[in-house]
């Protein structure tokens, strides 16, 4: 069984996007006398920065236990998915610059910037991982496997996503 984890460095800059939206926008609402308008929008946005910050926590706090069976979830939101019914897996990939590489549905930057999502779905069971998750690729080429042995349709971009990895062969027809 391998056991994964989000690293805390690969979440630092999620903690200070939070930190810095908190010390941004709450200041203004505690010190200043706001029109209830203007107070309203400040405390929607205290709200949406908390919550991304609580989202940080859990993905932090949260463990991705791995075997030839099973990937779960442990942690505040447990979630568990047999290989043997996985109903389908999605590779996403999201540049994070203007300039993606032409001419290929994997639209990877040649200077590497950018991140991947894994999701997987099993009955009710949902399942979503990005690529800063430590050894993303042992748990893609693991998911990757389970799709290939139950004959899962992916669609284009997974596929293209997939053989940009080196794991693209021998899968269903695309949807």
């Amino acid at each position: 069984m391998s056991s994964h984890h989000y690293p805390t460095a690969a979440l630092a800059g999620d903690y200070a996007r939070a930190l810095f939206g908190l010390a941004f926008v709450t200041p203004p609402l505690v010190l200043l006398t706001l029109n209830p308008a203007v107070a309203a929008i400040f405390a929607v946005l205290i709200a949406l920065f908390l919550i991304f910050a609580g989202r940080t926590v859990l993905l932090q706090l949260a463990r991705i236990e791995m075997n030839e069976s099973e990937i779960r979830r442990s942690g505040p939101r447990p979630s568990r998915i047999p290989w043997a019914e996985l109903d389908e897996l999605k590779l996403s990939y999201f540049a994070t610059g203007p300039r993606a590489t032409r001419g290929s549905l994997y639209p990877v930057r040649r200077d590497g910037s950018g991140w991947m999502q894994l999701a997987l779905r099993a009955g009710g069971s949902r399942l979503r991982l990005d690529s800063r998750i430590d050894d993303f690729a042992a748990i893609v080429g693991r998911a990757a496997r389970a799709a290939r042995q139950r004959r899962l349709p992916l669609n284009a971009a997974t596929a293209a996503n997939l053989a940009a990895m080196g794991l693209g062969d021998g899968f269903g027809e695309e949807r």
